[in-house]
């Protein structure tokens, strides 16, 4: 089965970390990657693997031409896909992001194997929902982004466009 069209390009790849200025440090002086947005997550209901639990994290984004690149330092004291990812030895590429109608998506991806694991929505309306993921990637994350979220992505990537490597972490 080939991904159907409707679904569109991965527009994010998320990296969880223990860290989240240290590993947006080493973005800016290995990889280029910069300028760095690092704001706070929380959300007080989701539900996690059949559990509802807040989300809490810190989060940064960054753009590298047209891929989005996001840190997730998760809060170690809640349950969270984020959490499980660190206390399984994760390292490394732990989603990538789609912005898709989340039902069609979701139905595609439980067609070829994948499981939810966790879902919720925001506090400006986005919803949002992980899936095990496939091919090497351990989990797909669906976004059906609003107007605000569409902003905010596109301010980053307009951020990027002329950085000159001052000020990387905003």
């Amino acid at each position: 089965m080939t991904t159907p069209h409707w679904l569109g390009p991965i527009r994010q790849s998320a990296f969880v970390v223990s860290d989240i200025e240290a590993a947006a440090t080493e973005w800016v002086e290995t990889q280029g990657v910069g300028p760095w947005f690092l704001y706070q997550v929380e959300i007080p209901d989701t539900n996690y693997r059949g559990q509802t639990v807040p989300m809490r994290a810190r989060m940064g984004l960054a753009q590298s031409g047209g891929q989005q690149v996001e840190l997730i330092q998760p809060d170690p004291d809640v349950a969270s896909i984020y959490n499980e990812y660190l206390d399984s030895g994760g390292t490394g590429l732990h989603h990538v992001c789609y912005w898709a109608d989340i039902e069609r998506a979701v139905s595609h991806f439980e067609t070829v194997g994948c499981s939810l694991v966790q879902r919720g929505q925001t506090g400006n309306g986005n919803e949002f929902a992980y899936l095990t993921g496939t091919a090497g990637v351990p989990y797909v994350e669906l976004v059906d982004p609003n107007g605000a979220m569409a902003g905010f992505f596109a301010a980053i990537a307009d951020a990027a466009v002329d950085w000159d490597g001052s000020d990387p972490l905003r």
